[in-house]
């Protein structure tokens, strides 16, 4: 009898409680919880890091994409229905628009071929996306092409998303200053601002990722001393 007491004591001694298991299995799920949400931070962060470069990115390649346009843009006073240079930012942004030859490294280039083709009427502008944020458009076409064919109409390529500022101001011949509109369609401006802003920062009225280029366009328009159709086409 005493021995068989004796043994039941000495099993009792050496198990665990019911209270010291439950307490084990909680502090097991603090530390799984504690490891779980250091990784969950850690792929936020690393998703949030590259969201944000990736946005810096398409930025730099937008604000480029207009640069290299107004660079290579073109002039024929003769025939101004055809090259005219549009720009105004009276609006909550701006639009611009202009004939240039392009390069064949210019987004979307190879679209119509190639040849005498290369020379484009380009608009940029901003519209309301899908998502509701607004998008900085681009679209590109022969300036010969009738448009107004559903089978030739003109490419349309999406530059940056989320934007939030998009901003031209012209250097005026006449006033020597910057103006918002640009009022001389016969000839190109000389100096363009171009200002681009994406995402919201802290400050709601300002942006995250802003990209400000001042642009130096061809000085003289091409004289066309033939007249009448644009030359080359």
């Amino acid at each position: 009898m005493n021995c068989a007491t004796s043994m039941e004591r000495r099993i009792r001694a050496t198990g665990f409680t019911i209270i010291e298991v439950m307490l084990s299995i909680f502090i097991f799920a603090m530390v799984l919880t504690a490891i779980y949400s250091t990784w969950i931070q850690i792929l936020k962060g690393t998703k949030v890091g590259l969201a944000s470069a990736a946005e810096v990115q398409r930025s730099r390649v937008a604000i480029r994409t207009v640069e290299e346009a107004l660079t290579t843009a073109q002039m024929f006073p003769e025939n101004r229905a055809y090259y005219g240079f549009e720009g105004n930012s009276k609006g909550d942004f701006a639009e611009l628009s202009m004939v240039s030859r392009l390069p064949g490294s210019f987004l979307g280039v190879g679209r119509y071929g190639a040849g005498d083709l290369i020379v484009r009427r380009l608009r940029f502008f901003v519209e309301a996306g899908a998502d509701g944020k607004n998008e900085l458009v681009m679209t590109q076409a022969p300036i010969l092409m009738e448009t107004e064919k559903a089978t030739a109409e003109a490419y349309k390529l999406i530059l940056a998303k989320d934007v939030t500022e998009f901003k031209c101001e012209f250097l005026d011949p006449r006033k020597r200053d910057w103006a918002e509109d640009w009022l001389y369609t016969n000839e190109l401006p000389r100096l363009v601002k171009v200002t681009l802003g994406l995402g919201q920062g802290r400050n709601k009225s300002q942006s995250h990722d802003l990209v400000a280029r001042i642009v130096n366009l061809p000085s003289q328009p091409v004289i066309n001393q033939g007249g009448g159709r644009p030359p080359g086409q």
